[in-house]
């Protein structure tokens, strides 16, 4: 407002300042009137902040003590109480224990210092519930306490840790998986303090999912599991790999010490138990490394731990190992003849003899066991003796067994069309070759198809196959290829711990006496007992009984006064090739080579 004059005469004058004055409170009013409305449209949104804040947000105000001063209803909601229960409280009411004290320390050193602290939390809710809050607590100007606004986010938390699952625990036990159990190896190998890395593999475990099912399988899994936990100390660790491999981390100061500690977890998985659904009985063989003897970094210490565990697999399973610098040149070895192996495979360096077996009472050939062999790359030739530990793996067991069976099957097919007279091929199966889907499955396309006649093959299997769980897959196996009409041999006979079982329960219709009774055969005694006495049951059964290894005149007479059906050995011939074998049965060449050596 201002006074504004012009001389002119005295009532102009007045009435020209009256104008101004009025024009002046008229805009002062306008001015009063806009900032009255902004005012209140502040009020009305600052009404509306709180409104929103207090629905969708869970807020408490405390003292600087942290005593809680006030709560909305969202924080009663949330939480469970009451707000009478929560005013004179502090906020370890909903304290869940998830989070530990360095946690809580940087969350009270901020707030002190007058700064504003944020992060997520875990609270418990007075049912025992555990939701998650992202939190910011603002220190009050004044130092007269603290405002918390919180944000309800368990629903993103939970599908957080939905995905953690999915990538770090194993699903059917609930143990760390090898992704999870990585991390925690390597973070151990970061810490000072020795301790020990072990891989539990279960004994053949594929032969209950084969003659159990999936179902029982996964049922023994969860309760080897349950064990192997139940062995742990505070800080170990016990996590699933895959399959039936489990790895551990457990604290030990030295060799003795984790070796008994080893002992211990084999007994327990190893003890007999009961899901409800039967009784189970299963060995695990263990392999482990020292922490920092033995490896400084997660690769190092497993690779020691899995040499170890094939130590322990080789000392007949069931039993544990602790990694020895010697392991290392022989898994080298190992892996440089498995090489060698696939190589000699891809190059056709492996080839098929046949050995003879003759019949004693007319010394006239009857068949041929197939025998494999290497010719290496310098001209010498191998037996499966010096590379038979190449069979642990089962992919090349499953390569050899179906390269020797196409050659045998082949060669079936040729004396046929050259009327070759013979009566079987016999050929040595592994349990890889019957954990090998492919090899029965050839075998009876084979006689299905007309390929060969179903007496024309001869299967041999050993005791130490039908041994432990591995003989369900061999026995399942068995009576397949006894329903299609083939010949089962029982080969290394009475070398074994339940072979007359065996003959019990198995279709066989052959018995192959083991070299081992035979050398001492004509000095009388217990061989020779031994001997009458398998060949007499073997008959009574109704069972053919060939005798192994038989080298010297001598042993071929007393076979046949024991009356022994047939003979195989130097004394009648060796491996023989395709034409060797061909002219020797078609020449009769076996009596002359008995007579030459009376």
């Amino acid at each position: 407002m201002s006074l504004h004059q012009r001389i002119i005469g005295p009532d102009s004058v007045v009435e020209e300042t009256i104008v101004n004055l009025d024009r002046e409170i008229a805009a002062l009013e306008s001015r009063t009137r806009s900032q009255q409305g902004r005012l209140k449209a502040l009020a009305a949104l600052a009404d509306f902040q709180r409104e929103a804040i207090d629905a969708a947000a869970i807020v408490a105000v405390t003292d600087r003590h942290g005593r809680i001063r006030s709560v909305n209803a969202k924080f009663c909601e949330l939480s469970g109480y009451s707000e009478a229960e929560l005013i004179g409280a502090t906020h370890r009411i909903v304290h869940s224990g998830v989070h530990d004290r360095a946690f809580f320390q940087n969350l009270y050193r901020t707030i002190s210092a007058g700064r504003v602290w944020h992060d997520v939390i875990c609270n418990r809710a007075k049912s025992g519930r555990l939701y998650w809050v992202d939190t910011t607590i603002v220190p009050h100007r004044d130092g007269s306490g603290y405002t918390a606004i919180r944000f309800d986010v368990t629903p993103q938390k939970e599908a957080e840790q939905r995905l953690w699952m999915l990538a770090n625990i194993d699903s059917l036990t609930e143990l760390p998986n090898r992704r999870r159990f990585m991390e925690l190896l390597s973070e151990r190998t970061a810490e000072s303090g020795s301790f020990v890395t072990a891989i539990l593999d279960l004994d053949h475990f594929k032969d209950v999912n084969d003659s159990d099912g999936h179902d029982a399988g996964d049922r023994l899994l969860t309760a080897v599991a349950k064990t192997l936990r139940d062995q742990l100390d505070e800080g170990e660790v016990v996590a699933r790999l895959g399959g039936d491999e489990y790895a551990l981390i457990l604290a030990a100061d030295g060799v003795e010490q984790a070796a008994a500690r080893l002992d211990r977890i084999v007994a327990a998985v190893g003890a007999r138990r009961s899901d409800g659904m039967g009784d189970w009985t299963v060995q695990a063989s263990v392999g482990a490394a020292l922490f920092p003897r033995d490896g400084t970094n997660k690769h190092d210490l497993l690779k020691c731990a899995d040499m170890a565990l094939y130590a322990a697999k080789q000392s007949g399973r069931g039993c544990a190992r602790l990694f020895e610098p010697r392991f290392r040149e022989a898994a080298e070895q190992r892996a440089g003849l498995r090489a060698s192996i696939q190589q000699a495979l891809a190059r056709n360096e492996m080839f098929v003899l046949y050995q003879p077996i003759v019949d004693l009472s007319c010394e006239r050939p009857l068949a041929f066991e197939a025998l494999l062999r290497w010719r290496r790359a310098d001209g010498s030739i191998q037996t499966p003796a010096l590379f038979g530990e190449v069979f642990d793996d089962e992919q090349i067991a499953a390569d050899i067994g179906n390269f020797v069976l196409g050659q045998v099957l082949a060669q079936i097919e040729r004396w046929q069309a050259e009327k070759v007279p013979f009566q079987w091929i016999a050929i040595n199966a592994t349990l890889g070759d019957f954990r090998s889907p492919s090899f029965v499955d050839q075998i009876v396309a084979a006689v299905e198809s007309g390929r060969i006649r179903h007496d024309q093959l001869c299967v041999e299997i050993t005791e130490g196959m039908l041994l432990d769980r591995g003989g369900r897959a061999v026995r399942a196996a068995v009576e397949r290829l006894d329903a299609c009409g083939i010949d089962i041999a029982f080969d290394d006979f009475g070398t074994g711990f339940a072979s007359l079982t065996h003959l019990r329960q198995l279709p066989i219709g052959h018995v192959k006496i083991d070299r081992s009774f035979i050398e001492a055969i004509c000095a009388g005694g217990k061989d020779r007992v031994i001997v009458k006495s398998v060949i007499d049951l073997a008959h009574r059964l109704g069972l053919k009984v060939v005798a192994e290894g038989v080298e010297e005149k001598d042993q071929a007479e007393m076979l046949r006064d024991l009356d022994c059906d047939s003979i195989q050995g130097f004394l009648v011939a060796p491996a023989l090739t395709e034409q060797l074998a061909t002219a020797f049965v078609r020449d009769g060449t076996a009596s002359d080579r008995l007579a030459a050596a009376a």
